[in-house]
């Protein structure tokens, strides 16, 4: 096992500086963003008034804006997974990664593959932020299905891969609470690491690359209203013969686009800040998402899933939102998936955590984002000795609620029932640290840009009384934020 070393700069962060400022001078091929900003607030069932993670972490309580943001490029290696198939492309030496061997197929179960290498680069030391270097990325929810043992038959017409691991040496680290900015490089000794600062600020002052604008076809979904209330009805069918207690039917949208995938992303986090927001640029697709929703957390031995049920659409004043969440709260529906969708999440966690454990830390909190209020509930657990941070990942991926319950036999059903693969969509993005820690998200309020179109989802638990008519109209509600974005012209 190599044991990597870092080194480290801050400084406070000047006025006029932000993640997305510093980002503009590195971005390109193989860079990445994971950005935390909104609130978690207001008066819930259960509500603590806690703040949530970022991409990056965790939200101080009555902010406006999660705590930490990272943002990285040039990163040493790339690893991603085709057909259950992992390939390693290694840009430049790190540790005994070396580029002499620029590209290689990797046999074994990716999870695996991935647990052994996190095993051999590892990062003892103490930093002031939990992303010690290491890798960020998404899992696409096929590749959940892959390991949960659903065989999809659904037609695959987006071709992105199960998943894709930048991995990064040279970080750049926003403390929004503390006001600090860190320059962080990850090498095999400190003074290598220290080089490496030196590089970071060079290039961190490079011009920023200016494209032009671009334009927006027309919007068009796989789905008329008509279409996905035929489809609640054939779920209905399935929950009454039993077979499921609630599925998550969603439907898609997709446009001609000539967008810079950039701009969209700068955009869409003006439009509709998120705690779990992320911009990727993966070379040939480009991944802008404004993501409330948290999949797993690991910190030391705690592992954390918030699960999301219930949304309403918000008001235009303070009053209105108030009835809004009064309505959200007083409903014995949204009251019932949420908790259906914990019992689900406690399941997952206690499958790697220490028997007895496993607590809901808050239910029924109340969420504001721009455009809709959620209810969530936090629920933790103590990972079990033997259990890693990827027998977690194993365990609760995909989220549950975005299949349904039962999981494995609700995937099934959605595979009978979408028209498409899913891709990124209900995946998860995030960061895997050399420490073992991580902060995943899960992919709703998300974009896929590639081969010039831009492809996005919307989707809403169904339960048997459940309103055909009310579910379509929550899917728009969850989307709005992105149809104001793309046609704001």
């Amino acid at each position: 096992m190599a044991i990597i070393k870092s080194a480290f700069e801050k400084r406070p962060i000047m006025e006029g500086e932000s993640p997305q400022a510093f980002f503009e001078h590195v971005r390109g091929k193989y860079s990445f963003l994971l950005e935390s900003s909104a609130t978690y607030g207001g008066s819930g069932v259960g509500a603590s008034g806690k703040g949530g993670s970022g991409a990056g972490a965790g939200q101080k309580s009555g902010s406006g804006e999660g705590r930490y943001s990272f943002l990285g490029w040039d990163p040493f290696m790339v690893l991603y997974c085709e057909k259950g198939v992992v390939h390693m492309e290694k840009l430049k030496d790190f540790s005994d990664f070396r580029k002499s061997t620029v590209r290689q197929m990797v046999d074994g179960n990716p999870l695996k593959v991935l647990s052994d290498i996190f095993t051999r680069m590892r990062f003892t030391g103490d930093l002031p932020f939990p992303f010690c270097g290491g890798a960020a990325g998404f899992l696409s929810y096929d590749y959940g299905c892959f390991f949960n043992g659903v065989s999809q038959q659904v037609f695959d017409d987006l071709e992105v891969p199960d998943f894709c691991l930048l991995f990064t040496d040279k970080l750049v680290a926003f403390d929004h609470e503390k006001g600090e900015v860190y320059l962080a490089a990850f090498a095999e000794t400190e003074a290598a690491a220290g080089r490496k600062i030196a590089e970071m600020k060079v290039d961190l002052k490079k011009t920023p690359s200016i494209r032009g604008k671009g334009a927006i076809g027309k919007i068009e979904s796989n789905l008329s209203a008509k279409s996905y209330r035929e489809k609640i009805a054939k779920v209905k069918e399935y929950l009454t013969e039993g077979q499921t207690y609630q599925v998550n039917l969603s439907q898609r949208f997709a446009a001609e686009c000539s967008f810079d995938g950039w701009a969209m992303y700068k955009a869409l986090s003006k439009k509709s800040p998120a705690p779990f927001a992320c911009y990727f640029d993966m070379d040939d697709y480009e991944i802008i998402s404004s993501s409330p929703e948290l999949l797993l957390r690991k910190r030391d031995e705690k592992l954390e899933t918030w699960p999301i049920k219930g949304t309403v659409a918000r008001g235009g004043t303070a009053r209105e939102d108030s009835r809004s969440e009064k309505r959200l709260l007083s409903s014995k529906k949204d009251d019932a998936e949420l908790s259906m969708i914990v019992d689900l999440a406690r399941n997952d966690l206690g499958k790697v955590s220490e028997p007895g454990s496993v607590v809901v830390e808050g239910h029924r909190e109340i969420m504001k984002l721009s455009h809709v209020i959620h209810t969530f509930s936090r629920v933790s657990g103590k990972m079990a000795r033997g259990k890693d941070l990827f027998d977690a990942i194993g365990a609760v991926f995909p989220g549950g609620s975005i299949t349904g319950c039962p999981k494995k036999r609700t995937m099934e059903i959605i595979d009978r029932l979408e028209d498409f693969r899913r891709g990124i969509y209900t995946g998860s993005a995030g960061y895997i640290s050399f420490t073992g820690d991580a902060d995943l998200n899960i992919l709703i309020r998300s974009m896929l840009l590639k081969d010039g179109k831009i492809y996005f989802q919307a989707g809403g638990g169904i339960v048997i009384d459940s309103d055909a008519k009310g579910e379509y109209e929550e899917t728009m509600n969850k989307v709005r934020a992105i149809f104001e974005t793309l046609c704001k012209d």
